[in-house]
């Protein structure tokens, strides 16, 4: 399964470089879990988070071990985002 985080950003841009460090740090040190970068969107928000997981479980263990691991400085810079979720037919079972 592909997940696209997508956020806003308010930081200056060391600050985002240092937060994709972080990211995918947290992303590398877990099983089962691919970090595949950071995209600019055509869309409202202004950078996408691209990731391939087996499950959403494993995709919610990532962001609290984010969370734990950096707490504000993990997502003290972004005010929104939205995760959208990618399934092929063979993973809805089809």
């Amino acid at each position: 399964m592909l997940t696209l985080y997508y956020f806003n950003w308010t930081g200056t841009s060391e600050e985002l470089k240092e937060y994709i460090k972080m990211t995918a740090s947290v992303f590398k040190d877990m099983e089962g879990i691919s970090f595949r970068g950071v995209f600019i969107p055509t869309s409202e928000w202004n950078f996408a988070l691209l990731y391939e997981t087996k499950s959403f479980d494993k995709a919610l263990e990532a962001f609290k071990t984010g969370m734990k691991k950096y707490g504000d400085k993990w997502q003290s810079k972004i005010p929104v985002s939205k995760s959208e979720v990618l399934l092929t037919f063979e993973e809805l079972g089809y």
